[in-house]
């Protein structure tokens, strides 16, 4: 009678201390998402024609970058003709307000975007940050000493996002 007591105490006992034990790692498990959210940063961004750093950044250059859901970023370019008004008669600009671009596109790499902080091929020898500065929710400009070889051919530091309907061709 007396091993029968001590064998169901020592049960409760491993049962209580296993039940401890479960609860507790759940409180103490830090979640990490499967997927980074990107959601900020997803779309078709341009440079600011002229340098603009304003909000309102009117006017875009035809080349820019396009970010993905999958953590893809692409280089993209547009071609606008007739040119813009605004534009001086140059096809490397366009009005940011026009409701459509046609697009062509070349994957350049991967990136991850977390809090402001844009990483290019992370987890790559060519792996490199930028931390982006937001005017707004849909414009940033960022750093003037950028060492991201994947901003070479850009020489903007001020960006936006664009707004209407794309074709990628």
């Amino acid at each position: 009678m007396i091993g029968r007591f001590l064998r169901m105490k020592l049960f409760i006992l491993i049962f209580t201390i296993t039940s401890l034990m479960i609860s507790c790692a759940d409180i103490l498990l830090e979640e990490t998402p499967m997927t980074t959210p990107k959601s900020d940063i997803v779309g078709f961004w341009f440079g600011c024609e002229f340098g603009s750093s304003d909000i309102a950044c009117r006017f875009l250059d035809d080349d820019g970058l396009q970010f993905t859901n999958d953590g893809s970023v692409f280089s993209i370019e547009t071609f606008i003709y007739p040119p813009d008004p605004g534009c001086g008669g140059s096809t490397a600009c366009f009005d940011s307000f026009r409701p459509s671009i046609s697009i062509y596109r070349q994957l350049i790499g991967s990136y991850t975007f977390i809090d402001s902080s844009l990483t290019f091929n992370p987890g790559s020898d060519t792996s490199c940050t930028e931390n982006l500065h937001w005017n707004s929710d849909v414009n940033f400009f960022r750093d003037s000493l950028s060492l991201c070889q994947t901003w070479g051919q850009y020489s903007f530091l001020y960006f936006k996002k664009y707004s209407g309907d794309v074709v990628i061709n």
